[in-house]
């Protein structure tokens, strides 16, 4: 039986017409339903349980009403299903004054929001209805306030994380700012003294041979100095401010990863230790050479100190979805420790390497993080530790470094 549509209005000022959903094997009853809700509902009509579902699949109804006696799916069997279908649906069930177990089996199964007896009297079934409509728009009201309490939620945790990272970054502006004061501190007091140091130990070096036990001890002095000079580049290089006076360029990323396997080849070939490049990304990036140099020159003296003898390293490049060169140094040695994992980035952290100064990495992620790119550690291919560099395929934004 198809479906017959009645568009009516309810009392003016009570919002757009709710809708009713009528369901009745006989016809005549159908009919005078319909008569009764003109006027107030927009009403829907089905001849069976089954045609009811099936409009109610596909459009929202305030109220259903129907009839307990239907055959193939009695009006409690069909009002339960509704339930589980539309809960917020109320539902009215019709019923004669007899059947008092379906009455109190429809409270049970079907969720009734009320039942009208037969012979039903007019007032008594819009009494009825009006008061399903206001519970109907009661609950949608409830989860619509619900969904928007979510949303506003998902919002405030949103900009909960935005706060945590604006703060992470005060804080970490804040240490840099710490650091470069430090640096200039380090610079003044220190340098001038290292320099004297140096020449005196030159003097001694160059002036008459002064004995096997001397030359141990100035060329002991010599590699201190150097390692001094070393701590204060590396503290320079730390606090520099983020826009330095190079420019990002474009550069051959095969010609930078040749420099980098020349430069430590020697110390590779001596200690038995494979440095392997596979990129399958080798053009042009834009980057300021000379810092992206370093930050693979730390990762690769890194490399060195985890694998021993014997071990490899391999270079490796891709492109991820057009738009950015990912560059990884990994390693064959035993990983990262879970102790520092989660600070490994963080300046002064170290893996209690002879000479090391703990800002290695601190300084990868500096330069990576101003060239618009991203840096972490993540296992992959070799068995020990392996440091992924995202960065920009273009030119910078105009006005960026």
């Amino acid at each position: 039986m198809a479906s017959i549509v009645y568009a009516g209005t309810e009392p003016v000022g009570t919002g757009p017409p709710a809708r009713v959903l009528i369901v009745d094997d006989e016809q005549e009853s159908l009919k005078l339903l319909q008569r009764t809700l003109r006027g107030r509902y927009e009403t829907f009509l089905a001849g069976d349980g089954r045609e009811g579902l099936g409009f109610l699949e596909r459009h929202p109804v305030a109220v259903v009403i129907s009839d307990q006696r239907m055959p193939g799916m009695t009006g409690v069997e069909f009002l339960a299903e509704a339930s589980r279908r539309c809960p917020n649906t109320q539902r009215v069930l019709l019923t004669a004054y007899t059947e008092v177990e379906g009455i109190i089996e429809a409270i049970n199964a079907g969720h009734v929001f009320g039942y009208v007896s037969k012979p039903w009297h007019p007032e008594d079934l819009l009494t009825t209805l009006r008061r399903a409509v206001e519970t109907y728009r009661l609950l949608e009201d409830k989860d619509r306030l619900v969904k928007d309490l979510h949303r506003k939620n998902e919002e405030l945790r949103g900009l909960l994380q935005q706060t945590k990272q604006l703060e992470a970054a005060r804080i970490q502006a804040e240490r840099w700012a710490a650091l470069g004061r430090l640096a200039g501190m380090v610079a003044h007091d220190l340098r001038s003294p290292l320099t004297a140091i140096q020449c005196q130990a030159g003097l001694l070096r160059d002036r008459d041979p002064v004995g096997a036990n001397g030359d141990r001890s100035v060329h002991a002095i010599l590699e201190q100095v150097q390692r001094m000079r070393h701590i204060i580049d590396e503290l320079f290089l730390f606090a520099r401010p983020k826009n330095g006076s190079s420019s990002r360029r474009p550069y051959e990323l095969s010609a930078l990863v040749a420099s980098v396997q020349e430069a430590f080849s020697l110390r590779c070939d001596g200690k038995g230790i494979r440095l392997e490049t596979d990129l399958e990304y080798d053009g042009i990036v834009w980057i300021r050479p000379s810092q992206v140099y370093r930050v693979l020159e730390n990762l690769v003296k890194n490399a060195l100190d985890a694998v021993g003898e014997g071990g490899e390293i391999l270079i490796a490049s891709d492109t991820a979805a057009g738009r950015e060169v990912v560059l990884r140094v990994a390693d064959s040695g035993p990983g990262i420790p879970e102790s520092i994992r989660k600070d490994l980035f963080e300046p002064f952290v170290t893996r209690d390497k002879p000479g090391g100064t703990g800002l290695g990495l601190a300084i990868v992620r500096k330069i990576v993080c101003e060239h618009g790119g991203r840096v972490w550690e993540e296992p992959w291919r070799l068995q020990g530790a392996c440091f992924h560099l995202a960065l920009p395929l273009g030119p910078p934004a105009e006005g960026g470094g």
